[in-house]
């Protein structure tokens, strides 16, 4: 797992006037909004005696624990701890880290790292219809959920960039009649990279039928991929103009479950009596992923590229391997296994407001894997 990159938390109309409680990368958060209703995320353990500040209340836009009352504010800071009196001067050290919170999409982002806040990477602007709809546009309808998948966050994302598998494993859309995948040309982009195939149909059914008949021609798709998210975007041209988009955000959990949050538009079938059918259909590819990528083996991708034999139809998986091992040789991978060798010490993921002032802090920091030069890291 990975720190410096974003993630989604919680979907937006979840946060409400109470604390939500977060598991990401195998730490807890809290999520609150303060008095002006912004959404803020601190870590979840209370410097004090380690209370679950999730579990605590709202109060004057501070999170409250529930064990002593400490309050802390949107930064962080311990603004309040009734046992010493309302006069006392409040520690320095009393303090949980803060992050850094965008709201897209219906959906809270969370920056979980130490760059500093000028340094951060941009959220997505890969989804314009969404962002048209939420301006009042019409022509596309959205449906959204979630998917927990009992796998590590790698080998989920690189099924989402996979070009081959939907032939044989998704029953609605691959046709295994013609499996080919022609040569894969990648075209990167920031923080990511985007790519085009075209495939024969297969035969639709149910509702979906009475539009997109059989008579149609090549399906051409559209598979982007960005860091942030890490998040894909799938288009998939139906039968022009009839178009559907799936954007798929993927939350690591741990490092064996990852949780997926996705949105589903079309432009056909805008109407809310067709919402339920529209889910299911999502619901279904979801759960014949889930059928293969939670019992691949190993369970994590390979440190090294060549433990296991790549092919052109490889290339987007291949690309956001490259980019794993850069990020790698930043020195942002989490130590999972040393991690779990101390589990009786509390640590946080460190903070913008930690990395440029590293004193002062009760918690630990996570244990990372030490940064190391890019050839090394692909060995």
């Amino acid at each position: 797992m990975l720190i410096n990159t974003w993630y989604v938390a919680a979907q937006s109309a979840s946060v409400t006037d109470a604390p939500v409680g977060v598991t990401m990368l195998g730490q807890d958060f809290v999520v609150f909004r303060d008095k002006d209703g912004k959404a803020h995320c601190l870590s979840d353990t209370c410097i004090h005696r380690g209370g679950s500040l999730c579990r605590g209340k709202v109060a004057e836009g501070t999170v409250q624990s529930p064990y002593h009352r400490w309050r802390f504010d949107a930064a962080g800071a311990c603004v309040a701890i009734p046992s010493l009196g309302p006069e006392a001067a409040i520690p320095k050290r009393a303090r949980v880290d803060s992050y850094p919170v965008q709201e897209q999409w219906g959906w809270v982002w969370v920056f979980l790292g130490d760059l500093p806040e000028a340094q951060l990477p941009p959220l997505l602007s890969f989804f314009p219809e969404y962002a048209a709809f939420e301006a009042g546009a019409t022509d596309w309808r959205f449906v959204r959920g979630t998917y927990m998948f009992d796998a590590a966050w790698t080998r989920v994302v690189e099924n989402g960039l996979d070009n081959a598998h939907p032939f044989f494993v998704h029953k609605d859309f691959g046709n295994p009649d013609h499996p080919r995948v022609d040569t894969v040309d990648i075209e990167p982009r920031d923080f990511g990279s985007y790519m085009t195939r075209t495939q024969k149909p297969v035969d639709k059914n149910g509702l979906w039928a009475e539009k997109i008949t059989n008579d149609r021609p090549d399906v051409k798709t559209e598979l982007q991929f960005h860091a942030s998210g890490p998040s894909v975007r799938i288009q998939m041209h139906l039968r022009p103009p009839m178009s559907q988009i799936i954007i798929s955000a993927y939350t690591p959990i741990n490092d064996k479950q990852t949780l997926s949050w996705w949105i589903q538009g079309h432009n056909f079938f805008t109407e809310e009596k067709y919402d339920a059918d529209s889910r299911k259909r999502v619901l279904t590819v979801f759960q014949e992923d889930g059928n293969i990528v939670n019992h691949i083996k190993p369970v994590h991708v390979p440190p090294s590229l060549s433990t296991e034999l790549t092919i052109h139809p490889d290339a987007m998986s291949f690309a956001f391997r490259k980019m794993i091992k850069e990020y790698e040789a930043r020195g942002w991978r989490i130590d999972t296994k040393a991690m779990a060798a101390e589990d009786e010490v509390a640590r946080a993921i460190p903070s913008p407001t930690r990395g440029a002032d590293p004193k002062n802090w009760v918690l630990n920091p996570i244990i990372l894997k030490p940064a190391r030069s890019l050839s090394a890291a692909a060995e």
